[in-house]
């Protein structure tokens, strides 16, 4: 059989599952190629014995131009009903749709659906199921979730552990803050809280051994438990644990502690972790994390409780509160004798104690709150803020995450909403990603912006970080502006925000409304609701 291929017909249409694709146009390339017998063509060299390529140039375009459709599986379709219809001689047709604008979060050159529909004995097109295919080409192949199809996701079940990092070879600290970027990026995993830096002597072995650091973090995950540990180790290994000695110094110790409250005498994983009970290097940085963590377990309480009776409990030393901050510093951090780490001056902030002698506008009370000066420099005030992320990299999710642990690991932050994962579209430069959160703090305004100033350097500028609002402040410094002026006028805060929080007011007007009249409202559209884990 013959066959004639017409490829990269280029039109606009509005297609697309996400609610800013029913909107804005994006640009659809499609190749035809028909199945047909040319013979007589060749014999009368008449145009009324083929096909009008011209003609079915304009039916592609019309269609992509036409009503919307969310699929661009159902698209092709209609490309293959229509020049079906009008060219009779065609046999067999394939159809390649290219969106290669689509909403994914990861670099790619192309996304496309290819289809082969053969005439029908009624004259229209039958599905050859064994030739379909989609195809996404690039540097790498993972979607958006529900980016493409729409095809509606499996719920996975959210697993809660709590996994112990230690270490006492080489670049510990430096070992240990990798260790959590790495876990945190496991597939289907969220590290969900960081505890402070703990130091603790080599009990039990030689004279001389280095002193371990110990942290805490919490996690979700869909991973098993067994899978979950399988992965722990792996990271292991590839900072140099060897497990031969098991009382060894190491470069790196991930156990998990606790997974779903379970108990379990399995040979290749105990849970709870069965000396976690009586290891103040465990039990410390876990209370500074959670205060009302409990241990399951014939042994367990609360850890707090079994704590304060660890027979080495005095061993376990505080070292840093910032210690996942150090790592993002331009500038090295200074260790002084005999002390912890502290916060470079550089960075632009310092311990929370230290402000209240030199308090700017962003620190001042709200209006009408009797609060004495000696209060403030006791208890520092605890504040709800509204954070944006934006960033234009194809990245922008891991970037986004990364993002939020290093705000929830600051001393006096505690992250309390994340809002879904916005697309934003821009006609004056590339499309971004956007998101929103919530925290807890204790930080100025002013030491507060700082300090995501300094978690923006740490990604080379690719993820932008703003303070939108905070609780009770209103500072118009140079260089803290509290709220954010432009963020009323901004959908991409404005949107994922009022999805986080229904009830948000910016300024004393409600999110609502100020959304409904942005001047880009209808540039942005939903992406993911559950972006925070990563895809599988």
């Amino acid at each position: 059989m013959d066959t004639i291929t017409l490829t990269g017909v280029h039109a606009n249409g509005t297609h697309g599952v996400l609610a800013f694709e029913h909107e804005r146009p994006q640009t659809f390339v499609v190749d035809v190629t028909l199945h047909l017998d040319l013979g007589q063509a060749g014999q009368s060299d008449d145009l009324e014995d083929t096909i009008d390529y011209g003609r079915m140039a304009k039916d592609i375009v019309s269609v992509i131009e036409g009503e919307h459709v969310d699929l661009i599986e159902r698209l092709a379709q209609l490309i293959a009903d229509r020049i079906l219809a009008d060219a009779p001689a065609v046999e067999v047709i394939d159809v390649t749709v290219h969106k290669p604008h689509a909403p994914i979060v990861v670099a790619f050159a192309d996304v496309s659906v290819s289809i082969t529909r053969a005439r029908s004995d009624s004259g229209k097109a039958a599905a050859r199921m064994d030739e379909a295919s989609s195809t996404v080409t690039g540097e790498s192949s993972v979607l958006a979730p529900n980016a493409i199809s729409g095809a509606a996701v499996p719920p996975q079940t959210i697993h809660n552990a709590v996994v112990a990092l230690g270490g006492n070879v080489g670049e510990v600290e430096t070992t240990l803050r990798a260790a959590v970027r790495e876990i945190d990026a496991l597939p289907g995993t969220q590290v969900t809280g960081i505890s402070p830096l703990y130091r603790t002597a080599a009990w039990g072995m030689a004279d001389g051994t280095p002193d371990f650091l110990n942290a805490v973090v919490e996690l979700e995950t869909t991973m098993g438990s067994h899978e979950l540990l399988a992965s722990l180790q792996g990271i292991e290994a590839r900072h140099g644990r060897v497990r031969e000695n098991h009382w060894d110094s190491r470069p790196l110790d991930l156990d998990i502690i606790d997974y779903d409250g379970i108990t379990s005498a399995d040979p290749d994983l105990a849970l709870p972790h069965p000396r976690a009970w009586q290891r103040a290097f465990v039990l410390a940085p876990w209370a500074a994390l959670n205060p009302n963590a409990r241990l399951a377990g014939a042994h367990g309480g609360p850890v707090a409780s079994l704590l304060a009776v660890a027979p080495d409990r005095n061993a376990a030393q505080l070292e840093s509160e910032d210690w996942m901050l150090s790592g993002h510093a331009d500038s090295d951090t200074s260790v002084p004798a005999g002390g912890s780490r502290q916060p470079h001056a550089d960075w632009g902030w310092s311990a929370v104690e230290n402000h209240p002698q030199s308090r700017s506008a962003s620190q001042l009370p709200p209006a009408g709150a009797a609060e004495s000066d000696e209060a403030v420099e006791t208890q520092p005030v605890s504040r709800k803020a509204i954070i944006s992320l934006d960033s234009t990299s194809h990245d922008a999710e891991r970037l986004f995450r990364e993002a939020i642990v290093s705000i929830d690991s600051i001393p006096g932050n505690q992250v309390q909403g994340i809002s879904p994962l916005y697309h934003v579209s821009r006609f004056d430069g590339p499309d971004a990603m956007s998101a929103v959160v919530q925290i807890e703090t204790k930080l100025p305004a002013a030491d507060l912006i700082a300090v995501l100033g300094s978690i923006e350097a740490a990604h080379e500028l690719t993820v932008d970080l703003d303070l939108v609002d905070m609780e009770g402040v209103t500072s118009d410094e140079p260089n803290c502006s509290v709220p954010w002026p432009s963020a009323r006028n901004h959908a991409s805060v404005l949107a994922p925000w009022l999805d986080m929080d229904p009830d948000a007011t910016l300024g004393g007007d409600p999110v609502s409304f100020l959304l409904a009249m942005a001047p880009d409202a209808g540039q942005v559209g939903l992406l993911s609701d559950n972006w925070v884990l990563p895809p599988q």
